[in-house]
Formats: C-alpha cells, sequence, structure tokens
C-alpha cells in the first residue's frame, strides 16, 4: 500500500545529523544548501529533523518501504511510502485514524522556510491541519 504523506512543516531532507563541527565548514548540504555558519547549520539540522520526526511518527505502528525524497511544492512538502499490510493505520472507517491520532500535537520546529505554519505542533484535522494522509493510486 503506497501512501502520500503532505505537510507545511519544512521536511527537507539535508542528511545533516549530528553535532555542530566548525572544523569541517564550509559545506554543502543533501539539498544543496550551503553552510557556512552555526545558523546556517542549524536551519540544516532543523530541516531534517522535522523529517525525522514525522518518519518515527509513521514507524511507531509498522516499518516503512521505499520512501521518496520529500519536495516541496507551493508551501507544502510531501513524500511516499510504503507499508507491508492494508489497514494498519484503520480505525473505525477512517483508514488513517490511527496515524492521525500518532501524528496530532507532535512538536515540530519552525521557521525554516514555511510560509503557512504558525502553529509548532501537527495537527491533523480542521481548519488548522498541517499534516495531510492520502492513498496513491
Amino acid at each position: 500500500m503506497q501512501i502520500r504523506c503532505q505537510t507545511t512543516f519544512n521536511i527537507t531532507k539535508t542528511g545533516t545529523t549530528g553535532r555542530f563541527k566548525p572544523d569541517q565548514l564550509p559545506l554543502e548540504d543533501h539539498a544543496g544548501n550551503k553552510v557556512s555558519s552555526l545558523e546556517t547549520w542549524t536551519r540544516s539540522r532543523n530541516q531534517q529533523r522535522n523529517l525525522e520526526t514525522i518518519i518515527q511518527v509513521l514507524e511507531l505502528r509498522t516499518q516503512l518501504f521505499d520512501l521518496t525524497e520529500p519536495a516541496e511544492k507551493s508551501g507544502r512538502w510531501s513524500f511516499e511510502f510504503s507499508v507491508e499490510f492494508e489497514g494498519i493505520f484503520q480505525l473505525d472507517q477512517d483508514i488513517f485514524g490511527t496515524l492521525k491520532q500518532d501524528c496530532q500535537g507532535v512538536p515540530m520546529l519552525l521557521d525554516l522556510g514555511e510560509k503557512d505554519t504558525k502553529i509548532p505542533t501537527l495537527i491533523t484535522q480542521g481548519a488548522k491541519q498541517n499534516i495531510w494522509f492520502e492513498l496513491v493510486p
């Protein structure tokens, strides 16, 4: 089963992990961003942290397969992934019900280039929703 995740949080896959090491600067992260200071390193690391947070929440119930790299379009970042079992996230009539419960209220980092996000937590429903899930045909 192939699923698309979309969010207004910047979840760019930068590959920036570990601790800040000024002796390794300047460098370019996996997204092509120039990292030349603590400030630019922190931004790159926080984008990666947001991605890691969402993936960790998704993996609470199952292992993910075939993850695509997040891409930004019109202020939303999206990626796709597969799960082994259909219905793994089912709750009542909502095929993503448990996934929405798991994501609701999870803290995220702001001020990383996103435009429409002001609340620093995942919101899965309602007017302020900032993360969506859909089946990929």
